[in-house]
C-alpha cells in the first residue's frame, strides 16, 4: 500500500496511476461509463470547491468563528461611534 494519496501521471496522455486503464476493445458502453466516472469525480471536486468559497456554507459550518467575527466588528463599530461623538462634544 501506498501513502499516496493523489494519483499522479509520468508522461502527458497517460491516466493517472489511481485509474485502470480502458481494456482494449472495450465497446462504446465501457467508454460511456468511464465518461460518466470521470464528470461525476469532477462534479464532486467543483462542489467541493465552491462550498469552500461559499460564505453561507462557511457561516453554517462555523457558527461560532462567525459569531465571534460579527461581535468583533459590531463592537468595532460601536468604539469609533463612541470616539467620534465624544470628539464632536468636545467641539462643540
Amino acid at each position: 500500500m501506498t501513502t499516496e494519496t493523489t494519483p499522479t501521471v509520468s508522461r502527458q496522455g497517460q491516466r493517472p496511476a489511481g485509474r485502470p486503464p480502458v481494456p482494449k476493445g472495450a465497446g462504446i458502453n465501457t467508454l460511456k461509463l468511464d465518461l460518466e466516472v470521470t464528470r461525476d469525480e469532477l462534479a464532486s471536486t467543483l462542489d467541493d470547491l465552491f462550498a469552500t468559497f461559499n460564505l453561507r456554507v462557511q457561516i453554517r459550518s462555523h457558527p461560532a468563528f462567525f459569531a465571534g467575527l460579527f461581535l468583533a466588528v459590531v463592537g468595532g463599530a460601536a468604539g469609533i461611534a463612541t470616539l467620534l461623538v465624544r470628539r464632536r462634544g468636545r467641539a462643540g
